[in-house]
């Protein structure tokens, strides 16, 4: 009996794990500014079929002089198709505001999550990052990039 339920507890947790995919890029942005004409491109190569959910990456210094990031997300397929596209409003201070996210010294990663999740098909993607902030030119930006999982 013992063996048995040794047996069956092994089992149940063999078959309740479940492999999680995560892809996560990032682009570095040259002298740490992003300009509006610089659009930062990156490739995923999915192979399920299945929604995921996509977070945008930002890692900045303290000098930021802003408390979000307003970016323009488009999603486009092997043949630079455009089959989604969003504006997304990425709040980088907490409520008190400090910065929210994880810090290192003083530089600052924050992991914005996107919704709603995305659907996939497997092949090759092309994730387009354009900042749209009212300004030419945002400072203190080291890279921005894209995380998804299903």
């Amino acid at each position: 009996m013992r063996y048995f339920l040794i047996f069956t507890l092994v089992i149940s947790f063999a078959f309740s794990c479940k492999h999680i995919n995560v892809y996560e890029k990032q682009v570095d942005l040259p002298r740490h500014e992003w300009k509006k004409n610089q659009n930062a491109v990156i490739r995923f190569d999915i192979d399920d079929s299945t929604s995921h959910q996509l977070y945008l990456v930002v890692r900045h210094t303290q000098q930021y002089p802003f408390n979000k990031l307003l970016v323009r997300l488009l999603i486009q397929d092997t043949a630079k198709r455009t089959i989604g596209s969003m504006h997304i409003n990425a709040p980088l201070t907490n409520s008190d505001g400090t910065w929210a996210g994880t810090s290192m010294d003083d530089i600052y990663y924050s992991r914005i999550r996107i919704n709603p999740p995305f659907f996939l098909r497997p092949g090759s993607y092309r994730f387009v990052l354009q900042h749209a902030m009212k300004e030419e030119t945002i400072p203190y930006i080291l890279n921005v990039g894209i995380a998804l999982n299903q």
